[in-house]
């Protein structure tokens, strides 16, 4: 009865313990054998953009219409001008214009048949290096349309003319009498309608780019003291000026423009002054805008700056800029991407050579990261380039004698993104 009383006190002490020797090898095993949840390190090429808001600033001048009618451009916004250039021509009626356009289109589609049929059997040369030429054209022609304000008449007639030379080398057609014929009856027949003279061209008052849009902001800052504008000068109120009736577009007669805008102070210690920068804007072009940082004006006490960009790039999207969001990009960033939740900050100590040829303790606290090698943790140093708040770049070929550990961060890495209790030299499962 004493003895069967003794055993289940014995089990009992005995589960305990056991579970308790479990609870201790489970802690151990966590602390020393745990899994680290890791990411692969990567080559990434990243920007350092900003966002701003803010004004184009050109030398622009106004062109006038003295002669009254109807106006009719001959240019696409953004193309060059010389001084004395005409812009655009003005016209009785509508009528008129028309019909005049509609002869020049017939004069030069007569104009080109007449110098393929002087080409004799030149032509049919080679079929081949026709069809060449032609399959140039319709690229260049497909090319072209994609860009806003193109004009596509030339391009046009060009591949009307190639058109008309392949049907000449294939055989298709001996000779374009007919058509020629045809045209010239054409031309006859509008003669007889109006004689199709303009009233007179504008002309552009000085070189530079043409647009044929005004917006009143044209006197809103002053091209020649560009430089000299600060942060109350863009924090005011700044109003359109009414444009006169007979204004009818503008030159732009420097060929380099600015675009000003505000930044806080800590953003205007990455502007430094004649350093290349790209600009983009996203609501009014496609294309990446070259830029020089021209001035970084910033008055002492204010906690604003006003960043002056220059720039010799132009198009018909460009030229008529004034107020916009645009996305400053600082530079440009390659080197191997680590998460921000995998850097940590250590002391680390090295054995180094003092200028008396003595071993010494070199001891700092630096930043990096843990990766595994084999079954264990490894800390290396790193050497960022830049942050965005989610990622660091690190620079993927530090000087080894400015490094505390043996190497930095390698390619292709198994870096610790997550994990309890790490250390250098920590056994991992």
């Amino acid at each position: 009865m004493h003895l069967n009383s003794v055993w289940p006190k014995r089990i009992v002490s005995f589960v305990v313990a056991a579970l308790l020797l479990y609870f201790v090898g489970y802690q151990i095993y966590n602390a020393n054998f745990s899994r680290q949840q890791t990411e692969t390190a990567l080559y990434r090429t990243v920007e350092e953009k900003l966002q701003v808001t803010g004004y184009a600033v050109r030398d622009e001048q106004y062109l006038t219409n003295t002669l009254g009618g109807v106006l009719e451009y001959d240019l696409p916004d953004g193309s060059k001008i010389n001084k004395g250039g005409a812009v655009a021509h003005a016209y009785e009626s509508v009528a008129d214009a028309d019909l005049l356009h509609e002869a020049e289109d017939l004069q030069a589609q007569l104009s080109d048949l007449q110098e393929i049929s002087g080409m004799g059997d030149s032509i049919t040369y080679s079929t081949e290096n026709v069809e060449s030429l032609l399959e140039t054209q319709l690229l260049t022609l497909s090319q072209l349309s994609e860009e806003p304000g193109a004009d596509l008449d030339d391009a046009r007639r060009e591949l009307l003319k190639l058109l008309n030379e392949k049907q000449l080398a294939d055989g298709d057609v001996q000779d374009f009498s007919e058509r020629i014929a045809a045209l010239q009856d054409q031309l006859s027949s509008l003669s007889v309608q109006s004689n199709g003279e303009s009233l007179g061209a504008i002309s552009a008052p000085e070189a530079g780019y043409f647009s044929s849009k005004t917006d009143g902001y044209e006197n809103a800052f002053s091209y020649e003291d560009v430089l000299e504008i600060y942060a109350e000068d863009l924090d005011k109120d700044i109003e359109p000026q009414a444009v006169p009736d007979n204004v009818i577009g503008r030159v732009c007669s420097q060929f380099n423009w600015y675009f000003v805008f505000t930044v806080s102070q800590n953003d205007a210690s990455k502007f430094k002054t004649d350093t290349s920068v790209t600009i983009s804007f996203p609501f009014a072009s496609n294309e990446e805008v070259s830029a020089t940082v021209a001035r970084v004006n910033q008055r002492p006490g204010e906690d604003k700056a006003v960043i002056i960009l220059e720039s010799a790039q132009m198009d018909s999207a460009l030229i008529n800029l004034r107020k916009e969001t645009a996305e400053v990009t600082l530079a440009t960033y390659s080197g191997i991407q680590v998460s921000q939740d995998a850097v940590h900050f250590e002391t680390v100590q090295k054995q180094v050579t003092d200028a008396n040829g003595n071993t010494v303790t070199q001891e700092k606290y630096v930043e990096g990261v843990y990766v595994t090698y084999g079954t264990e943790l490894q800390f290396r140093q790193i050497v960022p380039l830049y942050s965005d708040g989610n990622y660091i770049y690190c620079d993927p070929d530090p000087d080894l004698d400015t490094l505390m550990t043996d190497e930095s961060i390698q390619l292709y890495d198994e870096v610790v993104i997550e994990g309890d209790d790490l250390y250098d030299g920590k056994v991992i499962e």
